[in-house]
């Protein structure tokens, strides 16, 4: 169990170069199997007398695992001295209840990385690399801890030079040093190095790093099954993985670990003969070679690391097979592409590595706590010792491994190019990643050298119907389900059904990406392997016929979702349609911006109206934006129609009445001549919905009633108790309150029993609204808590903006400035990122009022300057909620300022432009 200790996680723990202090208890197992309740005793006095010591000499223990401590120390020479007299004090005491107790110790310099109270790193790794090999007793030192402690070492105390030694990290050797002196035990067993088991392993000149928990569940798997498959697209890490499990698990395996090199051979029937010669088994005269490696191994316990089987698959298989039937000691851990396919097999399929999913304003801090990010950082170090991970790189370092899949021979490639460029360069030119990721080690096989010489090879393994299977499915962006697949990909020499099966020899082959939620699975293609595939779809031609079957495809999901909207619960409908994000945005950029096909592109931007409204409203107004530009007379008017609507609910979305009204006034001349009844009364409903806020006459509600009956008749429930909704907001308008609150509450009722929880959040944001206005605070409060509940559920940003701009204001009028502070800044992000203009300058206008609460009116004047600008602008209004507060405000404004300094600072704040408003608003 992994615990920070309490004693040490107030203070502030050392950073940047330090040094570690690493310790255990040997033998521990066997005593708490032979003596549990005494070496419960004794380990409590072990922990105290520990962490004495150690804070003592200025060391903090920052965590321990079982009866291992892990310290942390400023200097070595304050390490060196700990470990000594924790090893005197350990010999000082009485042990005799559970036979003796013997600490090993190990001490390492260098630098690492802190969060949260805990250490990250390659010199982490290496001081329990170095633990690894002591004996109890044993305090060991590492190369750079003895040169950092020369002339400061403890009397009477010396370093002994043990030699150089190979740790379990498989890094290069470590020049390894033990503590001398009176009191101590001087003489123990060679060091459980790797020079000191028997082993094959290679030296690894770059350090382990990002793979702690995958490394835990292999081994883990290996002590349930005795063959364990380890599968993964090309350079995401298998071999290295392969070896460190090897490494770590050679105390379990007396009679080795033997790697076996299958990359290299081009001919499968090598393969048992390079299993043999990895062992060292040769041919014995009259036997066959294989028969005397079953014969040597029967009666042993090793482990076989088979790697690179992707190309000899077959004969891997038969080759395991064998050693498990025949070698009841043996393991064997196998890497590549797809599984041996054989009876026994565990199968481990290796991730890429861990890389932030959001990138803008990541911090090193946060971004040094992925795996691709520590692996990109280790060896651009590596590379230029003066490389570090900052607040300023860190983004564009996260957006390279992003970008990258997290495939860690991609990372290392681009690590490699901080010689010349710097990250965000190098973030730059990812477009172009397969001229940039090339170089690779010299000693690597040709296909680990470049990212492209890695594809090549995956791809030349495939059929030639894989091969145009793989190409197809580069046409999907952000994944497909087997539907999509089967539908886009197949043609006259492909059929249908048989897609499936050559999309699941991709998923075996680790070409493809399987995503699985409680409903259905995803498929995917990393990004790298996805702008390989696609430059293959290139060469081979008929990327224009593909691209058209997806968009047709994904129009046709379009139309779906548009017809299911308003009978579908809300999160099983936005699950429906949120997947497929990319695939509308390619879609939409080969008809629209490539103008493949105008009218097609025109009539899938007119159908995403809901999904635009409802999930990405700033994006559904740059796409309706360009549709409407490119209308003509040739448009057919059904497009044209939609297109209209579709530009109406956008508008709603942003609060823009007279462009709700504007819009929704061409759509219902547009549905009148085509006499679609449905559509005219979705028209009428969003028309009515602007009108009833900017006119006071009649002609709102009129439309909201004519629509009203038409749902009726239809069974539309979810549109009729829309109309119901804004028939509140209707009555409220023209001050009929009590019937206003009624009927938004009716509303609210119907919308949460149809299960459409986004139209109940914003009934229940207008009830706060008409709750405010009757000086109903508290019922407003209440009210506006539900919606944002819902709408942060739901991720419902720009409603959610709207509700939390109303809250600034419920609370600041009740006096509680600082809330509302904290309420608006959120409120004003969300705007601000959104593009939603009409609540930048609301919610600049409150932090107007709480500038003034503060008395510093200069700044208040200037918001509201800004304000009357920006608003007469856009050509709006402010509402009730807004107006209420400006009444308030203008009035303190000018009793508090000169008339001449008013104007002044109005004059100013009207300058400005929206960036600069949020940007002041920001700082206060």
């Amino acid at each position: 169990m992994q615990q920070t200790s309490p004693g040490d996680a107030h203070k502030s723990l050392p950073t940047g170069t330090v040094t570690f202090l690493f310790s255990d208890i040997e033998g521990s197992t066997e005593r708490w199997d032979k003596h549990r309740e005494a070496m419960q005793e004794a380990l409590t006095r072990h922990d105290a007398l520990l962490r004495s010591v150690i804070e003592v000499h200025g060391g903090h223990v920052f965590k321990t695992i079982g009866d291992a401590f892990c310290a942390v120390f400023q200097t070595a020479p304050e390490a060196i001295a700990a470990a000594l007299a924790v090893q005197r004090g350990i010999a000082s005491e009485d042990w005799s209840s559970v036979h003796g107790l013997s600490v090993r110790m190990a001490v390492h310099t260098g630098h690492a990385y802190d969060r949260d109270g805990d250490y990250f790193g390659p010199a982490v790794n290496r001081v329990a690399r170095l633990l690894a090999i002591g004996h109890g007793g044993q305090v060991l030192v590492s190369g750079v801890a003895t040169e950092l402690a020369q002339g400061q070492m403890p009397s009477q105390a010396t370093l002994r030079d043990l030699g150089a030694h190979r740790l379990r990290d498989l890094s290069h050797p470590e020049q390894v040093y033990q503590l001398v002196a009176p009191e101590l035990a001087a003489d123990f067993p060679p060091l459980r190095s790797l020079d000191a088991l028997p082993n094959n392993l290679p030296l690894q000149v770059t350090s382990f790093v990002g793979r702690d928990r995958e490394l835990a569940e292999i081994k883990a798997l290996l002590g349930k099954s005795r063959l364990v498959s380890l599968v993964g697209s090309g350079g995401v890490g298998k071999t290295r993985i392969a070896l460190q499990v090897g490494a770590d698990l050679l105390d379990s395996y007396p009679d080795g670990v033997w790697l076996v090199e299958l990359g290299a051979l081009s001919d499968a029937s090598l393969v048992q003969g390079a299993v043999a010669s990895a062992v060292g088994v040769k041919e014995s005269a009259g036997r066959p070679l294989f028969e005397t490696l079953l014969a040597y191994l029967r009666s042993r316990r090793a482990l076989v690391l088979l790697d690179n089987c992707e190309h000899v698959v077959t004969a891997a298989a038969r080759v395991a097979d064998e050693l498990i039937r025949g070698c009841a000691g043996v393991s064997v851990l196998a890497t590549g592409r797809e599984a041996l396919g054989i009876a026994g097999e565990a199968v481990m399929r290796l991730p890429s590595l861990a890389v932030p999913d959001h990138i803008s304003g990541i911090s090193a801090h946060e971004a040094q706590q992925y795996g691709g990010v520590a692996l990109f950082v280790d060896r651009a170090t590596a590379v230029v010792n003066s490389f570090a991970l900052s607040d300023e790189n860190a983004p564009f370092v996260a957006e390279i491994c992003q970008r990258l899949d997290g495939i860690a021979l991609a990372i290392e490639l681009a690590a490699a190019r901080v010689r010349l460029l710097n990250p965000a360069d190098l973030a730059k030119r990812l477009d172009e990643r397969f001229r940039l990721l090339t170089g690779g080690s010299r000693t690597a096989l040709p296909r680990q050298q470049t990212m492209r010489a890695l594809m090549d090879w995956s791809y030349d393994l495939l059929t030639r119907e894989e091969q145009i299977i793989f190409r197809r499915l580069s046409i999907f962006a952000g994944g497909w389900t087997l539907e999509a697949a089967s539908t886009v990909c197949a043609d006259e020499t492909i059929e249908s059904f048989a897609v499936l099966d050559y999309l699941s020899a991709l998923v075996d082959k680790s070409l493809v990406v399987v995503d699985f939620d409680e409903r259905s699975q995803r498929y995917r293609l990393l990004e790298t392997t996805r702008e390989y595939a696609l430059q293959r779809l290139d060469e081979s031609g008929g990327r224009l016929s593909l691209a058209a079957a997806h968009a047709h495809y994904f129009l046709e999901i379009a139309e779906r979702s548009e017809r299911t909207w308003s009978v579908t619960p809300t999160r099983a409908w936005s699950a429906m349609l949120a997947p497929e994000v990319d695939n509308f945005r390619v879609a939409l950029g080969w008809l629209l911006e490539q103008r493949h096909d105008v009218n097609l592109g025109l009539r899938l931007s007119g159908s995403l109206l809901w999904y635009w409204a409802d999930l990405a409203p700033a994006e559904g107004r740059r796409w309706l934006r360009t549709a409407m530009s490119l209308i003509d007379e040739e448009t057919p008017p059904d497009i044209v129609a939609k297109l209209w609507l579709a530009q109406a609910l956008i508008e709603r979305s942003y609060t823009q009445r007279k462009n709700i009204v504007a819009a929704g006034r061409q759509a219902i001349r547009c549905y009148e001549k085509l006499d679609d009844t449905l559509r005219l009364a979705e028209a009428k409903l969003l028309t009515g919905h602007g009108l009833i806020f900017i006119e006071p006459g009649p002609e709102g509600a009129q439309l909201l009633n004519e629509a009203l009956e038409i749902f009726r008749k239809t069974g539309e429930a979810r549109l009729a108790a829309l109309c119901i909704l804004e028939l509140g907001n209707a009555a409220d308008m023209v001050g009929d309150t009590e019937r206003g609150r009624g009927l938004l509450r009716e509303a609210y009722s119907l919308l949460q029993a149809q299960g459409s929880e986004r139209e109940a959040a914003i009934a229940a944001t207008d009830l706060a609204e008409t709750e405010f206005e009757s000086g109903n605070y508290a019922a407003a409060l209440a009210a506006n808590a539900d919606a944002l509940a819902i709408q942060r559920s739901l991720g419902h940003f720009a409603r959610m903006s709207i509700s939390l701009h109303n809250r600034a204001v419920y609370l600041f009028t009740l006096g509680k400035s600082e809330e509302a502070l904290a309420v608006a800044r959120e409120s004003l992000v969300l705007a601000r990122d959104l593009q939603a203009e009409v609540f930048v300058a609301y919610t600049v206008q409150t932090f107007a009022a709480i500038s003034a609460a503060r008395e510093d009116f200069n700044m208040a004047a200037k918001f509201v300057g800004f304000c009357d600008a920006y608003l007469a602008e856009l050509g709006v209004g402010r509402e009730y909620t807004e107006q209420q507060l400006y009444d308030t405000l203008m009035p303190l404004l000018k009793s508090k300022l000169p008339a001449e300094r008013l104007q002044a600072c109005l004059s100013e704040g009207s300058l400005w432009g929206p960036e600069q408003a949020v940007a002041q608003a920001l700082e206060v």
